[in-house]
């Protein structure tokens, strides 16, 4: 089997090399079976050709490496297109034939669009409902067939605050529609729109303006009743064993599923987003446990993982879901009865999936999902003992204050009882007494102010001396 070829041009010469699949050449991939891998196998070849033309020619020898290397690439061109296209026809069921049903007054919409892009072109037709199905038939002639019993879940989504009004069908198995299998189909109109002139003047109380906004309501409420009575009357035909689903707005909350943020709804029995494309649909029949990453206060979005029942089908996620909906969406887990856990890392799950879908029963027996409670269990102890730690703090913090209270209010008792022993004393001795301690008192003052006198009229009388000396000699001189 070739596995690639290259060419090139070096002088007068050009080269072919072709490169084969041999047992080894494919390294961290799903290697082929070969028959005999212990045979002997041709790695590559290469040719070798002129460029330069030999007398008589028309053509130099080179060009047929050219046009065998053109040959080659074709022919792989054509083979991965069987390969795709067989691929496509795997999961794909071929419907049954509807059956049309000739009354006159079969529910019908027209000017419808269609999504995917089944149709080349955007050609707007017909949607109308017959026996066993419905029948789109474009103006162009083109008929896409959805029945009812490979419907699993049908949405008819107003548009109240939304710029186009659809009917959504999600399919139990994939279609073949062309070369391509689709699991999702939408018949929409547009309401108003949806791209603004950014550049036209406009003015508050323009007439046209306001003319042009009422026009806009009134087509809304007409295709919303034309919808409502559409749905309607399918309903009244398949005597209620086929029903249409409604978002609840107030419900919603923002994520990005994809690629884009946008609104996710939850119905009666799904989580839906339909109005961007590709549409996010998630049965929640069919989920296990929900799981939310990256949750903590210091952050300001988290992620949400769907786990479905089937291990062998892969996790679905929503990221950057706003903080301030965590509250509501988890009442919106409990109120459909779907267990929820939460944790503050990613998860690698396309690994934890693999180790359970390997071994499943020594994943259940080691607990299954508890680890993820036990993680949540960890952070919410970790915030439990910070939260202790704090409140003990506080209390040494109270309990050295009331130390210090204790040891200020044992002082203030001290001085209180040695007070209390002086005011006893003095309550024990006579009037006469206090009256002999006065005067001893008055006395000694008089002795001490009287002593102060002495002495300095003693120093004055030394300074008077002493200055009087020197004089006395210098006269005499």
């Amino acid at each position: 089997m070739v596995k690639n070829t290259s060419m090139s041009v070096e002088g007068d010469y050009t080269y072919l090399r072709i490169n084969f699949a041999h047992p080894g050449s494919q390294i961290g991939k799903d290697t082929q079976n070969f028959p005999n891998p212990l045979a002997t196998y041709v790695k590559e070849m290469s040719y070798r050709s002129s460029n330069q033309k030999e007398p008589g020619e028309i053509t130099a020898t080179g060009e047929n490496l050219s046009t065998a290397f053109r040959l080659i690439k074709e022919m792989q061109k054509r083979y991965r297109t069987q390969e795709a296209e067989e691929r496509e026809r795997e999961g794909a069921v071929k419907q049954d034939k509807l059956i049309l049903s000739t009354a006159k007054g079969n529910p019908k919409l027209k000017d419808l669009s269609v999504r995917p892009n089944i149709i080349q072109k955007k050609i707007a037709g017909t949607v109308e409902a017959h026996v066993n199905g419905f029948r789109y038939t474009s103006l162009r002639g083109d008929k896409i067939d959805v029945l009812y019993n490979n419907i699993k879940h049908a949405f008819f989504q107003p548009c109240d605050n939304e710029m186009i009004i659809l009917l959504h069908f999600n399919l139990k198995n994939p279609v073949l529609w062309g070369k391509k299998k689709y699991s999702d189909i939408q018949f929409y109109t547009e309401v108003g729109e949806i791209t603004t002139d950014l550049g036209k003047y406009h003015h508050m109380q323009d007439r046209d303006d306001i003319h042009s906004e009422h026009m806009e309501r009134e087509m809304r409420k007409k295709l919303n009743l034309a919808f409502q009575n559409f749905c309607d009357k399918v309903v009244r035909q398949t005597n209620d064993a086929f029903d249409f689903d409604s978002p609840f707005n107030e419900l919603g909350f923002f994520g990005v599923p994809y690629r884009s943020s946008c609104c996710l709804k939850p119905t009666s029995t799904c989580l839906v987003n339909l109005t961007e494309w590709p549409p996010f649909v998630v049965t929640l029949d069919e989920v296990e446990l929900v799981h939310f990453e990256r949750v903590s206060f210091q952050l300001k979005n988290f992620d949400m993982v769907f786990i479905f029942k089937d291990y062998s089908r892969k996790t679905q996620m929503v990221q950057q879901i706003p903080m301030s909906s965590l509250d509501s969406v988890k009442e919106w887990l409990n109120s459909c009865d779907i267990k929820y856990t939460e944790g503050i890392q990613s998860l690698n799950w396309a690994k934890i999936m693999k180790t359970i879908v390997d071994d499943p029963e020594e994943f259940f027996e080691n607990g299954g999902w508890n680890f993820l409670a036990q993680d949540s269990d960890n952070e919410g102890d970790d915030e439990e003992e910070s939260e202790e730690s704090e409140y003990n703090e506080s209390e040494e913090s109270e309990e050295g204050s009331d130390e210090d209270e204790e040891e200020s209010g044992e002082e203030t008792e001290d001085s209180e009882s040695e007070a209390s022993l002086d005011s006893d004393e003095s309550e024990g001795k006579d009037w006469s007494d206090l009256e002999e301690e006065a005067l001893k008192s008055d006395r000694a003052k008089e002795h001490d102010v009287m002593d102060d006198r002495h002495s300095s009229k003693h120093r004055d009388r030394k300074r008077k001396h002493g200055s009087g000396g020197p004089s006395s000699k210098k006269r005499r001189l």
